[in-house]
């Protein structure tokens, strides 16, 4: 090892040194044995006698020069050839960390695609789940039983303990509990249980935001809303229920596992609460459209009840029966003792019978086919319509007689400007309109009416 301080030679100079000082054992030799062999004794001054006397040691003398210079020669060629040497060790393990460096690069790689394919698997699996559970209860009109299927159909699909949906209520103070999958979901359902927007649990938060939250561990959650019925939840995630810009209930979704829900979840399950806030609205409004139909059916069946009974007071003709000859005129509606073998069939017009259609055979082994049966029905359905028809345009038409009285008997009493023909054309033209009448119109002096009759008195009433 060189001391420090001293200056180190390179292989070309050690090549050199060695080779001049392995040249200069020839001329030392061969002085030594040119003196010996002259019979001389060995002197310095014998060596130097013969050195000058001898012109081959000469020669030998030089041997040190060529020596050391081919020495170095072989030594710059060793030195080329380490160098060359550690340049080829240095490019290996450069390679060999390049090679690491990639094998650890492609490991890394290798695993990305991994885990981003079996995310993709993943999700892809639960975008199907998503559209087969919509499949399902799209046709679903009634908002309870849909209500009952989303729980139950999630929670079999998607593979969760407990999957809830809440509603808020009308002042939007609560979010209630209207479905569960879950043992404990039902007895919450069967308590009423509610929370409070803004102020319980993760429900009441997402209710009050309207955006998603995670709870990957419950026990260290602030915002978890501990439920003795639902002992072995360990993460959950609730997601707003929305239907355009509002927010309508919360899906609450809850696992036994720690950290079961991720950022990318919340994506995938924000479409299936999109997909159950639609079918909820769209059960809502299907709902309210029936009951709307059902309510008007009501109403226009009250009305038709109501002007058929006018009619039927109006008429004197209840009815015709014919026996065979000719139609006979009815004047009662109670059905005569004779008709009870009779084929009765209901005239309905909106659900309120207006007659009957009774059809009685000449032979007591009659028997009725389905044929008769039908052209019976079918009768007694187009009298239904032909009398509800006939009695709307006799309405009409009665409504159109009154307003061209009015509008005839307006401009009559418009072109007159003396008093006594006023009220002789009005009390005229009134009795023609309206037969069999007596019209009397007379003035009254107001200091001679009753004193209720007073505006004075009626304003202060």
């Amino acid at each position: 090892m060189n001391q420090p301080g001293t200056p180190s030679l390179n292989v070309t100079q050690r090549y050199a040194l060695f080779g001049i000082l392995f040249g200069l054992l020839f001329p030392i030799g061969s002085t030594i044995v040119r003196v010996l062999d002259a019979g001389l004794n060995l002197s310095l001054s014998n060596i130097a006698a013969v050195q000058t006397t001898e012109p081959l040691l000469w020669v030998i003398d030089t041997a040190p020069l060529f020596l050391g210079f081919f020495a170095a020669l072989a030594g710059r060629r060793q030195e080329e050839l380490q160098k060359t040497n550690t340049e080829l060790i240095n490019t290996q393990k450069e390679l060999q960390t390049i090679q690491s460096s990639l094998r650890e690069r492609v490991e890394e790689r290798t695993k990305e695609l991994m885990e981003s394919t079996q995310k993709t698997e993943r999700r892809t699996e639960q975008l199907k789940t998503i559209a087969a559970i919509t499949h399902a209860v799209v046709n679903i009109h009634s908002l309870d039983e849909l209500l009952t299927q989303l729980p139950r159909l999630i929670s079999q699909s998607l593979g969760f303990y407990h999957v809830g949906i809440f509603l808020l209520d009308e002042n939007r103070e609560y979010a209630i509990l209207r479905a569960a999958n879950s043992e404990g979901g039902q007895h919450m359902l069967a308590r009423g249980h509610r929370l409070r927007v803004g102020q319980q649990g993760i429900v009441g938060y997402v209710a009050a935001r309207g955006t998603a939250r995670i709870a990957l561990n419950v026990g260290e959650e602030t915002a978890y809303f501990s439920n003795p019925e639902l002992p072995n939840t360990h993460s959950e995630v609730a997601l707003p229920l929305k239907f355009g810009p509002e927010t309508i209930g919360v899906l609450d979704i809850q696992s036994t596992e720690t950290s079961a829900f991720s950022q990318d979840d919340i994506e995938v399950f924000t479409i299936l609460a999109n997909q159950i806030a639609v079918a909820i609205q769209n059960a809502r409004s299907f709902e309210q459209a029936q009951r709307a139909i059902r309510e008007a059916a009501i109403a226009s069946s009250r009305l038709t009840g109501q002007a058929w009974r006018n009619v039927a007071d109006a008429i004197r003709t209840k009815g015709y029966r014919y026996d065979g000859i000719r139609p006979q005129p009815l004047k009662q509606t109670t059905p005569s003792p004779s008709d009870d073998d009779a084929l009765t069939v209901p005239v309905q017009v909106r659900g309120q019978i207006i007659g009957r259609l009774k059809v009685k055979p000449s032979s007591e082994a009659h028997r009725w086919n389905e044929d008769e049966l039908a052209i019976v029905e079918s009768t007694a359905e187009r009298i239904a319509l032909a009398l509800d028809s006939a009695r709307l345009l006799d309405e009409a038409q009665q409504r159109a007689a009154r307003e061209k009285f009015l509008s005839e008997l307006g401009a009559k009493l418009g072109a007159s400007f003396k008093l006594d023909s006023i009220l002789r054309d009005t009390v005229e033209e009134l009795g023609r309109f309206i037969k069999d009448t007596t019209i009397t119109f007379q003035l009254s002096d107001p200091r001679h009416l009753p004193a209720e009759s007073t505006p004075e008195n009626q304003n202060a009433a």
